[in-house]
Formats: structure tokens, sequence, C-alpha cells
């Protein structure tokens, strides 16, 4: 009886590609990675606004009519607020519903919060409640600035994000700004995608991405918690909201790059500090998928590695709606927990002092300035502590103010980054769940280190 001996056959991964294949894999590499630039990072005017693509979609949407007959239309607007109360609703019950406000104190807090976020977000699409919390600084911006905006940009987003985190451009930018990103952040290169994305486009996108990116034991525990708390910051066009209401759009590019200098300046002062620096290293699988070290021409690895994911890439309709999925679980925590928040916030703020109480803890830092001339400083104190609560809350209570305070504020607001009112629910909708006395003290570390810098660079140009 004569045996046939069979070559024992390559892993999958190594397998010869025919010359279709790697046409295929290089086109998929080369379009969907342009695209998702294009949408996330690419400003174009439009209608004298100049934004990303993804946002004019977005505020297209909410422009946007659907003629029903001859004498009626309906807003796709309003279709997109029903869309958000709905989603706001869901994720205030699920944590009963699951169980999950049993794990922990801070779960059961945060479930309450989601729970009150209904309230809010009905209130706030039927434009009723009490008198005073129907002031424009409470339930309209809660629902409005909060709830609304957020829900759509991260549904969107994470649709989108496809094409910037399956298909190679992450692999392709990690190994070509490897040599800074490593040595000066202890993270992989891939994660200045994660800055550009939470700059470009939202924090909370940028965190669903870190998440997805751990999970897939690209980073270590440790990486993914220095790029939450270090590169999730608000987006470029809030900045410009920011910007709008500290009255610096005249200086807007100074204010821009100077606050993008003064994020990553602290992020790689905190990485060095406790706590930090002491968090576990290892992967979630406990074995890791490490950037390769690059040898030779750094473009031509940057090449090969993005083809090699776009070869091993999931089908495009499969990839969009697993992103959907991930960030509509992002959604119904992060919208019910985030406008509960808010709104707190925006009346602890403008109806207490507690604030004022919890802002002590700058005093020493801001009275420092106030010897090199700076004005108010009780005033940023204060409002830096408000940052805390929400980001957008503190520039309102200092527009009157002299330009240092008031740049030193707007600058904090985007550095601080960690915030409850968007990115702590963010941050506890993902796997990398920080105890909450390690976010206070990266909080207060990267608060008073943004003070300090942004004083500094703010009594330079406005003296």
């Amino acid at each position: 009886m004569n045996e046939t001996t069979q070559a024992p056959q390559a892993p999958s991964g190594d397998v010869p590609q025919s010359n279709n294949s790697k046409v295929i894999n290089y086109v998929k590499f080369i379009c969907f990675s342009v695209f998702g630039v294009i949408l996330f990072f690419t400003p174009i005017t439009i209608k004298e606004k100049s934004s990303i693509p993804l946002d004019h979609l977005i505020q297209f949407l909410k422009e946007a009519k659907i003629p029903i007959g001859e004498k009626y239309t309906l807003e796709i607007f309003f279709l997109l607020k029903i869309f958000v109360l709905i989603v706001a609703t869901i994720g205030g019950i699920l944590p009963w519903m699951d169980k999950s406000f049993k794990r922990n104190t801070l779960c059961f807090i945060l479930s309450v919060l989601r729970t009150l976020g209904i309230p809010v977000c009905i209130m706030g699409f039927f434009s009723i409640g009490p008198g005073w919390l129907n002031n424009p600084n409470f339930i309209p911006f809660a629902w409005q600035k909060i709830a609304v905006d957020v829900t759509i940009i991260v549904t969107f987003g994470s649709i989108f994000l496809t094409f910037i985190m399956g298909y190679g451009l992450l692999e392709f930018t990690g190994v070509i700004v490897r040599p800074i990103m490593r040595p000066l952040y202890k993270v992989p290169g891939k994660a200045a995608i994660n800055a550009i994305a939470a700059f470009i486009g939202n924090f909370s996108v940028a965190m669903f991405l870190t998440d997805e990116l751990y999970k897939e034991s690209k980073y270590t525990y440790r990486e993914a918690a220095i790029v939450m708390t270090g590169f999730s910051t608000v987006s470029a066009t809030f900045m410009i909201v920011i910007a709008k209401t500290a009255g610096f759009m005249d200086i807007w590019n100074f204010y821009f790059w100077s606050t993008l200098l003064i994020t990553f300046t602290v992020t790689a002062i905190t990485v060095r500090l406790y706590p930090l620096n002491k968090l576990d290293n290892s992967y979630i699988d406990g074995v890791g998928k490490p950037e390769k070290e690059v040898k030779g021409n750094i473009i031509h690895s940057a090449i090969n590695e993005g083809v090699k994911a776009a070869a091993q890439s999931k089908s495009l309709l499969k990839s969009l709606w697993t992103n959907l999925k991930g960030g509509m679980r992002m959604c119904f925590v992060l919208t019910p927990s985030a406008t509960a928040v808010g709104l707190l916030a925006a009346v602890l703020a403008n109806k207490t002092k507690f604030f004022e109480v919890v802002g002590i803890v700058f005093m020493p830092i801001t009275y420092v300035l106030k010897l090199f001339g700076m004005e108010n400083y009780r005033e940023v104190a204060k409002a830096s502590a408000v940052v805390l609560g929400e980001v957008f809350v503190p520039n309102l209570t200092v527009k009157e103010l002299p330009d240092v305070p008031r740049y030193i504020i707007a600058v904090v607001s985007v550095s601080t980054i960690i915030f409850f009112a968007g990115f702590i629910p963010c941050l506890y909708a993902t796997s990398i769940k920080l105890k909450p006395w390690q976010l206070l003290l990266i909080w207060f570390e990267r608060a008073a280190l943004s003070i300090i810098l942004a004083g500094i660079v703010g009594l330079i140009y406005f003296r």
C-alpha cells in the first residue's frame, strides 16, 4: 500500500500571495487609509466654514430635511435627537438590568448618574423643567452640547473610524513616529494616531480606539492608560468653541499650537510620575502584539506593516458593524452619565462655592503667578477646579477677566484631559478602568503643570 507524503503547510500568515492579492492589499491600504485621513484629518471649507468632512457630514444631517408630501418636511436633526433620547434612556436603565451597578461603589454612583441623565435629556428634548434650570447654561447646555453633540459624533465617528484603524494606517503611522513616541511618552508609535483622532475628531472616539487596541493586545495596560489620560483630549473643533468664548479667535493659531505643545509636554512629564509610572505593564492576553523593531528604510518598513495589516483585515461591512456596536456600547454609558454630570457641574459652578473650595489646592500655584504679574489668581484657581467637572463651563466663568487668566483656563480646559462630564464616564465604558484616586491624582498633576506652563507662556505672550 503506497503512502502519499504531504509537505507540511505553512501557517496561513506565511502563505505566498499571488500578484493579484498583493495589488488588492496595496489598494485597500492606500485607498481606505487615504479616505480615513480625509474624513478625520483634512479640513475643507463648505459654506465659509472650515472643518473636517466628518463634522461637515454631521452639520449637513443637522440641517437636512426630508420632504413629506407637498407641504411638509421632516428635519433629520429631529430624528437624531429622538435617537439620542432613546440612547440615553436605554443607557440609564442598563446598569440596573445587567446588575453592573453591583461591581463597586464607583459603578453604583455612575449608575445613579446614568439614570439621572434620563430626566435631564427628556427635559432638554421637550424644553421643559423648572424655570431656573432652563437657563441656557444649564439644561439646554447639557442637552445640546453634551448629550446630542457627543452621541452623534461618537456614533458616526465609530463607524468611519474603521478606515483609520482597520486597514493599515495605524501600523504605518506607528512605524513612522516610533522614534518620537517611545522615548518621550513610553508608548508605541501608533499612539500618535490616537492623539490626532482626539484633536481632530473627538476624545471619545480616540478612547474607543485605544480600548480596541488594548483588547487586541497592541497596548499594555500602562500604555493604554498613558494614551487615555495623556492624548484623549477635546477636539480642535471644540477648541474653537473655547477660543470663541475666551475671545481668542483673533489669535487662534497661537492658542491652538501653544495648547497642543503644553498638553503633550504635560503628558511627557506625567508618564514619569506616580501613579502612571507604576501601573502594570502587561498585555491583556499575557503575550501581546508589540511593535516590531524597525530595521532598514523606515518608510519601506512602514508601508510593509500597513499592507500586512490590510491583508489581515476583516471585510468592510463586518468592520463597520463591529465598530458601530462598540460606539453604541460607549454611548449607552457616556450619553446619560455625561449629561447628568455636565448639568451638575454647571449648577455647582454657577450656584455654589463648591469649586471655589476645591480650587484652594491650586492657590499656591496661581499666587506665584500673581507675583509675576498675573491678575485674578483666585478666579483662575476656582476655574481650574471647575475643569474637573466640565471643560466648557470654566471658560464662561472667566470670560470677563484679562488675557492671561483667560488664556490659562482656555489651555487648562484642554490639557487637563480628565473631567467628569465626559472623560470619566467614557473611561469606565472601556476596559482600562483606573481607580478613582489614581484619576484624581493624574488630574491634579496635569492641572497643576498646565497652570504653570500656560501661566509662563501667557505672561510672556500678553505682556
